[in-house]
């Protein structure tokens, strides 16, 4: 029987911090922080072993009527041999772009020994002001930077965060290589595959002259993450060919910009 190969389709993107094909990037979905000391993880790498945690506090306020001043903590965790990155009494947060790795910005620290604040509303009754307290608190959107440990050593990602809500995670599948927070895969749209010659599919990818290019596959749809062929394609026309030996049952391709 003819193996059949199936190819998906996908638009390009736009993003704010450079592309790394090597990145292995999870689209949330988002979700909120949730309250009161209900935690909510994160696993980067999907093993079913959660790498971070996430929670808020009680709310507390003063006693007197009306109240002169209330706070709400949110929190992050370092599970395992895990860390984040801090600052002084707070999670650090980077802005899209911004290297992430074992070299770290001055005042920014590896962290990896119980919850730090993420950030911390306030609000006063009485004087009729609000606020918020910490990077975060100031930026109100940004990105943790955070490292994991694995089998084949320690790797970096990020974890984007707008205000209590957490919007999507991605990390480097290179071990001890630094990651740019908010890099992602960016996907290249692919013309309907045709088989032209027996045993090979043949792609049109819609490329820039001057880019590379590199093709990625999975064997199915909920593997993870998606493996790199072990070629990279400088385009030299707007309109790229290739033929590719179908292997398997069933492979799933895309072709992304490369690093």
């Amino acid at each position: 029987m003819k193996r059949i190969l199936l190819v998906l389709l996908f638009t390009v993107g736009s993003h704010a911090a450079r592309s790394q094909s090597t990145i292995a990037y999870t689209d949330g979905p988002p979700f909120q922080i949730p309250w009161e000391f209900a935690p909510a993880t994160v696993d980067l790498d999907r093993d079913g072993s959660p790498d971070f945690s996430l929670i808020s506090g009680f709310v507390n306020c003063t006693m007197d009527i009306p109240t002169s001043m209330c706070t709400w903590s949110f929190h992050v965790t370092a599970l395992n041999t895990n860390a984040f990155l801090i600052q002084t009494n707070y999670a650090a947060v980077r802005l899209a772009g911004d290297w992430i790795g074992p070299d770290t910005a001055t005042n920014d620290v590896w962290w990896g020994g119980g919850h730090v604040t993420l950030l911390t509303w306030w609000w006063s009754e009485r004087l009729g002001t609000s606020g918020a307290r910490g990077p975060l608190g100031t930026l109100g959107e940004g990105y943790l930077g955070v490292r994991f440990s694995s089998a084949d050593g320690i790797h970096y990602g990020w974890v984007h965060v707008r205000d209590t809500l957490v919007m999507d995670w991605a990390y480097e599948t290179r071990p001890g290589v630094p990651i740019r927070a908010g890099a992602r895969p960016v996907l290249v749209p692919l013309a309907s595959p045709r088989v032209v010659r027996p045993g090979y599919l043949r792609l049109n990818a819609a490329t820039e002259v001057g880019k590379a290019y590199q093709v990625q596959v999975k064997g199915h749809l909920d593997a993870f993450p998606w493996t790199n062929l072990p070629f990279i394609i400088p385009a030299t026309t707007t309109n790229t060919t290739l033929d590719l030996p179908m292997t398997a049952p069933a492979q799933f391709f895309r072709v992304v910009e490369a690093d």
